[in-house]
Parts: structure tokens; sequence; C-alpha cells
């Protein structure tokens, strides 16, 4: 039998596992088990009802993992994943590494870090392979899903010149501000697939022409985290097609080099990495590279996703079919069109997906981490009272999608002598499904409205949030059977499988025609008052 690697290199952690690509029947999870869980540790997990033993941090205890299953994945984590649905778990390991903030608004990260926790938790599911009986020969692809936009800069032989700057990075923002008043919103956003923002590689690509000339003069190689690790495992600079889409350098309309974008940033073709489709290999991992990994010479590279798109894969999105909504220290929800949305508003974000004819629509919105400082910030929930129901804008860090407000800040609106903090707690759970609808319904025009939408990540091991949510948007919510889906995706990619299935989810929840209405009359009030704040907001920063 065949055995493939789906890791996942996130923010914050890597992880890995190891599954059986030709098993002849899935092996579901055990009953009420979430899996590993991660984007950044946050789950937006409410304090009742959940699924998983919670910390006094407010958020889900990890528990270790059955046999037999790997678990979940979020945006924070580094998996080794094999498919699910034909695949048979052997091996899960999970690894964390630092990211540094020396200033504030700034984010960055030892490449070098990504490379020893690999090797720790593909050496940890290789070993557990042996222990089982298998062979280093079985293990005959590995591809990753990793963090987006996180910018590395690196000579030819893949060493890099400096600490990585991650996507939360925001210290360009004189530079997005000059770059926006030069060539305008709509000029980016016609190459690059999505609007131009602080956290855009291209202003900090910017920001290091200024500030560190004589490095970015040498023309360095201007890479990501998927090719820096294609390059050092196997010689090659390569990149997966989604991932390239992501960056500033790849429109994804055109699946072809932005030249213009380029032109702009004085970068030379030479300086980037080559293109691969999804599912693609893109090279052997070199001898020495396998020593040190615990492979088998040979072993093959798959290009992969990023993890978005990994993820999406992973939980079964499909054109016309389910959307997938993520939940983790963003929240983002992926819906995946058969022609790329022409959107006049130019607020959607647009990648390439996994098919050659397909794209992802990917909306981020405030996830778990609002959610994770509410509960440092207030006492234990008790009881709701019968007040009137708060109004919570969400925006703790700016308002992302769809409209991309970044002078929205976090608003309690209504709030009496009479409410609790639980009151605060269901106002904030509201506004992150009211998030929710906003960017579904910015999606609908181009993508549809979805027959049902899957969750994954943290939130699915309440049963609160699904049913929140299904009420909120009137369509059915599934939690998809493995939480954290983009090792999966990985995985899947890695054994040749490049079009998702509907897995039968671990539970759906339709909307409740009562709660419905109460919701659809919460969120007229949370629209008013959203675009009420957007006004007193704008109105502060032209102060």
């Amino acid at each position: 039998m065949a055995i493939v690697l789906g890791i996942d290199i996130g923010t914050s952690s890597i992880k890995c596992v190891a599954m059986d690509a030709d098993a002849p029947q899935p092996i579901p999870p055990p009953p009420g088990w979430a899996g590993a869980r991660g984007r950044g540790d946050t789950t937006g997990l409410p304090p009742h009802h959940d699924r998983a033993t919670a910390d006094n941090s407010g958020t889900a205890a990890a528990q270790p993992p059955p046999p037999g299953w790997a678990g979940a994945r979020g945006r924070g984590d580094t998996e080794c994943i094999p498919p699910a649905a034909d695949y048979r778990v052997l091996a899960f390991a999970q690894r964390a590494y630092p990211t540094h903030q020396p200033r504030e608004g700034w984010s960055e990260q030892d490449p070098e870090d990504y490379l020893s926790a690999l090797e720790h938790v593909v050496g940890e599911c290789v070993a557990e392979c042996l222990r089982q009986g298998r062979t280093q020969q079985e293990i005959r692809e590995v591809a990753l899903s990793t963090q987006a936009d996180t910018l590395i800069i690196a000579d030819e032989s893949g060493t890099p010149l400096r600490l990585a700057i991650t996507w939360m990075d925001t210290r360009a923002e004189p530079e997005f501000r000059e770059m926006i008043a030069e060539h305008g919103p709509d000029w980016w956003y016609g190459r690059l697939g999505q609007p131009l923002s602080v956290y855009s590689s291209a202003c900090k690509l910017l920001w290091l022409r200024r500030h560190e000339p004589d490095m970015v003069g040498r023309r360095p190689r201007i890479t990501y985290v998927p090719d820096f690790v294609a390059k050092r495992l196997t010689g090659i600079w390569a990149t997966d097609i989604p991932s390239a889409s992501w960056s500033p350098f790849y429109n994804p309309v055109e699946r072809s080099p932005a030249d213009q974008v380029l032109q702009a940033l004085d970068v030379e073709p030479t300086q980037l990495s080559h293109p691969i489709p999804s599912g693609h290999p893109i090279g052997p991992v070199l001898p020495d590279m396998a020593a040190r990994f615990g492979l088998a010479e040979g072993t093959m590279l798959i290009a992969g996703a990023f993890d978005q798109t990994a993820a999406a894969l992973g939980a079964g999105a499909l054109a016309g079919g389910a959307g997938v909504l993520s939940c983790g220290t963003a929240w983002v929800l992926y819906a995946v069109a058969r022609r790329p949305p022409n959107d006049p508003k130019h607020s959607l974000c647009i990648c390439c997906h996994v098919g050659p004819d397909e794209w992802g629509i990917v909306l981020p919105f405030t996830g778990g981490s609002a959610y994770d400082w509410l509960a440092r910030v207030t006492q234990a929930a008790g009881q709701a009272s019968d007040a009137a129901p708060l109004i919570f804008v969400p925006h703790l860090y700016g308002g992302l999608s769809p409209d991309w407000q970044s002078a929205s800040s976090g608003s309690l609106l209504g709030l009496t002598l009479a409410h609790t903090p639980e009151d605060i707690r269901l106002a904030l759970m509201r506004g992150m499904a009211f998030e929710a609808r906003r960017n579904l319904e910015a999606a609908e025009p181009f993508a549809g409205k979805p027959e049902a939408l899957r969750m994954v990540g943290g939130a699915t091991r309440s049963d609160i949030w699904p049913q929140m949510i299904a009420d909120v948007l009137g369509c059915v919510v599934e939690v998809a059977p493995v939480s954290e889906a983009a090792c999966l995706g990985a995985a899947m990619l890695a054994a040749g499988r490049s079009s998702a299935s509907a897995a039968t989810p671990d539970a759906a929840f339709s909307p409740d025609p009562d709660s419905s209405r109460r919701m659809d009359s919460l969120y007229a009030r949370y629209m008013e008052a959203y675009s009420m704040l957007c006004s007193h907001y704008a109105a502060e920063t032209d102060a």
C-alpha cells in the first residue's frame, strides 16, 4: 500500500498526518472526537455545550487523538494528514514555532524554524509508520498546505537573507497609502484579484526596498513558504498555482504572471518561482533531505495549495454545491466558482482553486480572535438576561471582507445595567454570524447560494455555533467530518485527487423558522448600526 503525507505549515505550528492512499474503506473519526485544534489556537467555543474540555483561557484544551485518527487543523498549525475519505490515518504529529514581534505591527518568523518543525513532525510520522510494520519505501508522495503571502527573501541556494515577514505584519502602512495614491485601488484590484491592503507582501516589498536597500538591490529570490520549502527539499524553485495567485505577482483571473505588478515593484521574473498546478509533481526530495527527514530516496514532493484552498478541498467545497466556513483566528468563507467573478465593487478576494477551470472566492472576516479576547476581559458567562438584545460589531482589528472598512472598530451598542456578560457573549456570537451573512450575500451573485455551508475548525465542537449560523444564513450548516481540513486537502493532492467529494457530514443543522425570523430582524438592526458606525469612524479618521 502507498502512504501519503499531507502537511500544513500554519502561522504558529506545523502538523503532519500519514495515511494509506489506497485503503479499501474509509475510517471515520470516533464519536465525539473533534481532532487537533488549530488556527492560532483559537476556537471560538462557547463555554457551554462544547465537545471538548475548556481551559481557563476560554479555548478548548487539546485532547490526544485516539488510535487511527489524525484529527483536525487550523491556520496555526503544520500537519501531515493523509486523506480521510478513501484513506486510513496511520500517524499524526504537531510542532509549534515562534513568531517574533520586535515592534508594534511587526510579525516575523525564522524560515529555518519551518524546516526544523517539518523534520520533527515528518520524523514522528515516519517512526510511527515503521512501528506499525510499514516501510519508508511505502511513503511515496508528500504535499503541502501553507500559510499564504508570508514573504521570504532568500539567496539562490534558498538560504534566508532575513526573517520572514508574515501575512499578519502591518508595518507597511505608509507604503500602502502611497501605492493606492499612485495607481488607485481599481488598478491594483484588476491585477491582484483582491483589494490591495497593508497586509499585502507588495507593500512590504516596497518597505524593504526603502529600509533594507542593499539586500533588495542584489535582486534576491522573492519567495513564500511553499516555494522556500520546495527549494530546500528538492532544489527546485517552484510553487503551486493557488499560492502563487494569492501573491501580488500572479493574476488569478488570467492565470498568468501579473507583468504590470512586476514592473511597478521593479521585480524581475527570474526572482520568482515557477507555478505548478496543484497535484502535479515538483520533484523528488534530495537524498540528504530525505535522510534528514527519514524518507526514502525518490519520495516525490507534489504541488499543494495555500491553506484556505486546501481546507476547502478537504472539506468538500464544490462549485454550485457546498461552501466552506473555516473557523479560526479569522473566519473565512470560501466558495468555488466555475468562472472568475467580475465584481464591480472590487471587494471580493479571488484565487485560483486547485482545478484548472475553478476559482476560489475567499472572504476573510473577524473570527475566533474576537471571541478569545472577550473571554480574556470578562468573567465567566452566566445566564442571559431578558433585556433587549445587544448589537456587537466585532471589528476588533478593523473591518475585512466584504467592504474592507479598515477604520471600523469593535462596537457594542444598547448596553444597560440589566445586561450580563452572557448577553455580551451572545451578541458577539451573533455579530460574527452576521458578518458571515454579509459575506455570503456578497458572494452569492458570483458563486450562487450554496446548497449547504460546511463548517471546519474549532467552532464545530459546539452545537450552538452551527445552529446559530444556520438560523442567521437561512441555509443548512454541516459539520465537516474532519474539522481541520487543510491537511486532508494536501494529502488528497499528494494522492492525485484534485476534486472534492461530498463526504457525509458529522452533523447537519437546519434553520429553525422562528429563530430565523428573529435573526432577520436583528440582522436589519445590525446593518443599520454598522452603516452609522462606518460614517462615525470615517469622520474620526479624517479629523
